[in-house]
C-alpha cells in the first residue's frame, strides 16, 4: 500500500472524504492524514524490534579505543547482545552509560570487551587494537521506504510504502486520528492491538513480546509520539 492508499483506507474507515493526493494537497483532512501516517509509523518503530527493520553494520577496527563514524545514518538502537568481535570470538557488552564508562577508564579497565557510543563514535575498552573484525545488528529507522526502494524516516510522496506491516500501518493511523481528533476509539484500538500482538508474537525478532497496548497509549503503557527530526546521528521526536 502506498501513502495515498493507506489515507484513503483510513478515511474510509473513519468517514470523511476520501482525499485526491496527500503530498501538496492543502486540504485539512490530508494534511492532518499524512501528519498521522507518519506518527504511527515511527511509534511502530520505536516500539517494537521488527525483523524487517533489523539491519547489520559491520566494520574493522582502527587503533585505539574510539572507532569513529560507526553508527549508520538510519540507526534506531542496538540489539542488545549482537555486538561481536568476529576475529577474537568475543562478545562486546553493552553500551554501558556514562558513569561505568567514565569508571572503566579510571580503573584502566583490563577485563571482558564492553563499549559505549557518542553520535556516529563507537568506543570499545579494552582497546580492541587494528585490524579486528566487528559486528553488531541494529534496528533501522527507515520504516517506509520510496516507491524507488530508498529507505526514509517518514513518507514524503503519494507513492512511498510502508516496510512495516501495511495493514498495521493502516490500523495504527486509524487510532491515532481517532484518538488525536477526540473521537470514541476503543473499537478502533482492540482492532489494532490484536492485529499487532499477533504480528509481535509470529515476529521473532520481538524479545520479550511487547504488547500493543505497551506501546500505543490507551490509558497507560509507554507511549512514543511525534514525527523524527534527524540531527547527524540523534533522533529526537517533536
Amino acid at each position: 500500500m502506498t501513502l495515498l492508499t493507506i489515507c484513503t483506507a483510513v478515511a474510509d474507515e473513519v468517514g470523511v472524504d476520501r482525499p485526491s493526493s496527500i503530498i501538496g494537497n492543502s486540504a485539512p483532512t490530508a494534511q492532518k492524514m499524512l501528519r498521522y501516517v507518519n506518527k504511527s509509523g515511527w511509534t511502530l518503530m520505536k516500539g517494537v524490534a521488527w525483523q524487517v527493520l533489523r539491519k547489520e553494520r559491520t566494520f574493522t577496527s582502527i587503533g585505539g579505543s574510539t572507532q569513529t563514524s560507526i553508527l549508520p545514518a538510519d540507526f534506531d538502537r542496538f540489539i542488545p547482545e549482537t555486538f561481536w568481535n568476529r576475529s577474537d570470538y568475543e562478545l562486546v557488552s553493552g553500551p554501558v552509560g556514562a558513569v561505568e564508562w567514565q569508571g572503566l577508564k579510571a580503573f584502566s579497565y583490563g577485563g571482558d570487551d564492553k563499549f559505549t557510543y557518542r553520535g556516529d563514535d563507537i568506543l570499545i575498552l579494552p582497546e580492541p587494537g587494528a585490524g579486528k573484525a566487528l559486528a553488531f545488528e541494529y534496528i533501522s529507522t527507515y520504516w517506509c521506504k520510496s516507491s524507488g526502494g530508498t529507505g526514509q524516516t517518514a513518507m514524503a510522496a503519494d507513492t512511498d510504502v510502508g516496510v512495516i506491516d501495511e495493514e498495521l500501518l493502516v490500523k495504527a493511523t486509524k487510532f491515532t486520528y481517532l484518538s488525536d481528533e477526540g473521537l470514541p476509539n476503543d473499537v478502533a484500538y482492540k482492532e489494532m492491538t490484536d492485529y499487532m500482538d499477533d504480528l509481535t508474537r509470529n515476529d521473532q525478532a520481538s524479545p520479550g513480546i511487547l504488547v500493543a497496548a505497551d506501546i500505543f497509549n490507551n490509558g497507560g503503557g509507554r507511549h512514543f509520539t511525534g514525527t523524527p527530526v534527524t540531527s547527524g546521528s540523534n533522533i529526537t521526536v517533536l
